[in-house]
């Protein structure tokens, strides 16, 4: 059985973190997770009201592995994967591989960190993670990131176009997310106080992000009122404020 997953962070690859601190950070109140630099890529990651993180991942000087650049090449910037974090990360693969859902850079060398991922063409269309995570030091910011915002916005709901619905969906629920209901044309599966809206082919292209509990100030700003989807450049996908 799939040991009990967390839905973690929604991930975005973009060339630069930094054109977006000003809504993710400043406007929305994303308080600084952690962050650092690893072969190929840096990251950032924001944690919001409902505990819900979102992860920017930009291209590293290194050429180790230039996986993100690959990435943006050949899409652009958007949405990169979702992870999961689990209490056991063998146990998780081993339930996912008798699933249907075989695993693939399988790696328990760092104690701190250890991951595995889905192929999307296995899981529906996204990249899916399955990590196992244990606290430790966290590095500092970094020094240009600003001041969060008074107010923290929540992030409500995650959605996305999937290559094949049923895979996805049935990843999502192997997870252990509640189908609690269609979603326009696709269905939406709830992990906790996080909403996946999973939608079908031939539907919107970028993702799309819905945070709530924004200030009204941001939302006329960004979007002449609430609940419009507008699109962020710099992130490559549809953000609609609440």
């Amino acid at each position: 059985m799939m040991p009990p997953a967390v839905l973690d962070h929604v991930s975005l690859a973009v060339p630069a973190a930094a054109p977006a601190w000003s809504l993710l950070r400043t406007r929305l109140g994303g308080e600084w997770a952690i962050g650092g630099t690893a072969p190929g890529f840096r990251f950032s990651t924001l944690r919001y009201a409902n505990n819900m993180c979102l992860e920017l991942l930009e291209p590293g000087r290194e050429p180790a592995d230039p996986f993100v650049t690959r990435f943006l090449d050949h899409a652009g910037p958007g949405m990169h994967h979702l992870t999961f974090t689990v209490p056991d990360l063998l146990a998780a693969t081993a339930a996912a591989d008798a699933a249907g859902y075989p695993c693939f850079g399988i790696r328990t060398d760092d104690p701190a960190w250890q991951e595995a991922f889905i192929h999307p063409r296995v899981a529906g269309g996204t990249l899916v993670q399955i990590a196992r995570s244990r606290p430790g030091e966290l590095p500092p910011p970094p020094a240009d990131l600003p001041p969060a915002g008074v107010t923290r916005a929540a992030l409500r709901a995650v959605e996305w176009t999937a290559t094949d619905p049923a895979r996805a969906v049935g990843l999502l629920r192997l997870l252990g997310g509640q189908v609690t209901g269609p979603a326009g044309d696709g269905v939406e599966v709830t992990f906790r106080a996080t909403r996946i809206k999973v939608r079908g082919p031939g539907g919107r292209t970028p993702a799309r992000l819905e945070f709530d509990g924004v200030d009204p100030v941001t939302r006329v700003s960004y979007a002449g009122r609430g609940g419009v989807p507008f699109h962020e450049p710099s992130l490559g996908v549809d953000i609609v404020l609440h």
